[in-house]
């Protein structure tokens, strides 16, 4: 499935050499993907978590239901 990321709200960044996550502390650091499509994919069902893959990776929540 796909989402627009201003439907999502950010949790943590995903490194790209796999070693970790970097959390996000302000949703000014994501306004620049706003209006990117991301191909999102449960992590956590119990948690409501995905992991929205583009450009770049996070860990997210979706902000609407779908």
């Amino acid at each position: 499935m796909k989402i627009k990321g201003k439907n999502l709200k950010f949790i943590s960044r995903i490194l790209r050499d796999g070693s970790g996550t970097a959390m996000i502390k302000d949703e000014k650091d994501v306004d620049h993907v706003q209006e990117e499509e991301f191909r999102i994919n449960c992590l956590s069902i119990t948690n409501g978590t995905f992991i929205a893959s583009g450009f770049n990776s996070y860990v997210v929540k979706i902000k609407i239901k779908l």
